[in-house]
């Protein structure tokens, strides 16, 4: 059963041109220690005055003070989400369910992740939950070096995309073929567009990876269609 929080802003920054971080705050957030990458499903009003949702990663969490962290990327075209972090500052009521979400760091000693914008805040969250022994590459694409924030993987390659339509995945499919062939990893999470995620999916599958080691989530879609995951529980 979901459990809905009626929350405030408590503070707002941006992390780079394009990403805010919102703090949220109220009591019944007090306790509550989400797993890393875990998310919230906020309940937003779209320019008609529907209620819509949209899916935020939790970035920290502090459980003593009953407070999260929450980043969000403003994308053009000024949709619900977009609006809402554009807009809300210290003061400004919040409504969300959480903390949602089925992905959990697998126990093995070499990671791969996989990523854009809009799924660095959880790659952030997981690269910093990994233990000592643990190893972490990382692959992520943004529009262009300013939208990087930091991420504690021993390695990782920026992509940028430059003037390539966002969700393309060739960059991130020949990127990723060249690290799923140096053979380094025993677990693979992709969170990216859904279709990129697919595909890149298909890829790490291809190339031998086990189905159960694999960890794919469409975060958006370029369309607007249903996104399309696949979670394998690790």
């Amino acid at each position: 059963m979901k459990t809905t929080h009626r929350c405030t802003v408590l503070a707002r920054r941006h992390l780079t041109p394009r990403t805010v971080r919102l703090t949220v705050g109220g009591p019944s957030l007090t306790g509550l220690t989400p797993h890393p990458a875990q998310d919230i499903e906020m309940l937003l009003t779209d320019a008609r005055g529907s209620r819509v949702k949209r899916r935020y990663t939790i970035r920290h969490a502090r459980p003593q003070v009953g407070e999260w962290d929450i980043d969000a990327v403003l994308h053009p075209g000024g949709g619900p989400g977009s609006t809402w972090a554009a807009s809300a500052e210290p003061g400004s009521p919040v409504e969300f369910a959480g903390p949602r979400g089925k992905l959990r760091l697998g126990p093995a000693d070499g990671h791969l992740f996989v990523g854009d914008e809009a799924s660095l805040p959880a790659i952030a969250a997981l690269t910093e939950a990994l233990t000592a022994g643990q190893e972490a590459t990382a692959v992520v694409e943004t529009e262009s070096p300013a939208d990087r924030v930091p991420i504690a993987a021993g390695r990782v390659r920026w992509l940028e995309r430059g003037g390539r339509p966002p969700g393309d995945p060739q960059a991130l499919l020949a990127v990723v073929a060249e690290e799923i062939l140096a053979g380094r990893f025993d677990q693979v999470y992709v969170l990216a567009e859904a279709g990129a995620a697919r595909a890149v999916r298909e890829l790490v599958h291809s190339a031998g990876v086990r189905p159960d080691h694999v960890f794919a989530k469409g975060y958006w879609t370029a369309d607007r269609r249903p996104a399309v995951t696949s979670r394998n529980p690790m």
